[in-house]
């Protein structure tokens, strides 16, 4: 068979084509240090390397859930530790200043006007705002968490009991989502005492009722009428913002003897206060412990990334060179081999 110039000049150019795409695919991959860009290009490890991504990327999300998860308890942690040690402390002082000292009824209304004032104080520090959402008020985010309704003080028989002015005697009351604090011992009946999930990567798991099972995910919602307390210890609120409020009115009656019980209750609420708070430090402890985890195996898949979709670099820019070795020499050897046309002799 007759070789012709058009079939010399056609096989130069394909074997030259090869050459040329070989070497912009080894360039490629020096560039973005991978392998392969498409899955159609290694169908095996690129269905591992989807899998590895995905794995990433609920990484980033189970660390996302930690931190905001952080946050928000050390800022409740905060929040409660002013209560517990501020204010708790200037509202014992007083009421032990009150129960022992020689002071009249002006004086002991000024001490209750103090009074009512830390109480508002807690109730502005349990409505705090944290990243939209009310930080004290559970699943319930429509509404302040923590508000006081005043409501007359009734008889045996429910008749309005007046003071000596002839007034109706007006009592406050302390109310969490919307029912008082002294309704319920039992903090899981109030509105919006309902846990809120996130997924932490502990492999979140549900039960045969379809409910998430609380030790797979981690609970952030903060009930304030658990963390303050509840219900009723006889005659006394085991709720510190309700004791302040009480003491108040007993104060304005000189009632001594309410005042010294409340004291002693006061101490056990703020003591509960005290436990929440250490619930809170375990609950950040267990999520540093998490986040190292996170990154720890983080790390582990990274290596197992590079693995299946990196590019060995060495070997890479080795292959790269012989390839463009083997390009110039095609160039070089084509131009002696080619025929020559009109156009050289002109």
């Amino acid at each position: 068979m007759r070789v012709t110039n058009n079939i010399t000049t056609g096989q130069f150019l394909r074997n030259n084509r090869r050459t040329l795409t070989s070497m912009l695919r080894s360039q490629n991959r020096i560039t973005t240090q991978r392998k392969f860009n498409r899955v159609s290009e290694d169908s095996v490890n690129g269905s591992k390397a989807m899998t590895i991504r995905r794995q990433l990327r609920d990484l980033d999300i189970y660390e996302d859930n930690l931190n905001t998860s952080k946050e928000l308890f050390a800022a409740a942690e905060s929040n409660l530790y002013t209560i517990a040690h501020d204010v708790y402390i200037s509202m014992e002082e007083k009421l032990v200043m009150a129960v022992n000292g020689t002071y009249d009824d002006f004086d002991l209304d000024i001490i209750a006007t103090e009074m009512e004032q830390l109480a508002d104080h807690m109730v502005n520090t349990m409505n705090i705002d944290f990243a939209e959402r009310q930080l004290f008020g559970g699943t319930s985010n429509g509404k302040t968490p923590f508000e006081t309704v005043k409501e007359a003080v009734l008889d045996e028989n429910g008749n309005p009991v007046l003071n000596e002015d002839g007034n109706t005697v007006m009592k406050t009351y302390v109310t969490y989502n919307g029912v008082k604090v002294n309704d319920s011992n039992d903090p899981s009946t109030f509105p919006g005492s309902n846990p809120i999930y996130v997924d932490i990567g502990l492999g979140i798991r549900y039960n045969e009722n379809y409910e998430v099972d609380g030790q797979t995910a981690l609970d952030i919602s903060l009930n304030g009428a658990e963390i303050l307390g509840c219900g009723m210890d006889g005659d006394y609120s085991q709720n510190l913002i309700q004791l302040c409020y009480d003491a108040a009115e007993a104060l304005r009656q000189n009632d001594r003897a309410t005042v010294n019980a409340i004291i002693d209750r006061a101490n056990t609420a703020n003591n509960h206060i005290l436990t929440q708070i250490a619930k809170l430090g375990t609950k950040q402890n267990s999520i540093d412990f998490q986040l190292s985890k996170t990154e720890e195996y983080r790390f582990n898949l990274k290596e197992r990334q590079n693995l299946v979709e990196g590019t060995n670099m060495e070997e890479e820019i080795i292959n790269y060179e012989a390839v463009m070795a083997a390009y110039d020499a095609s160039l070089q050897i084509g131009a002696q081999l080619l025929p020559k046309s009109i156009f050289d002799f002109v």
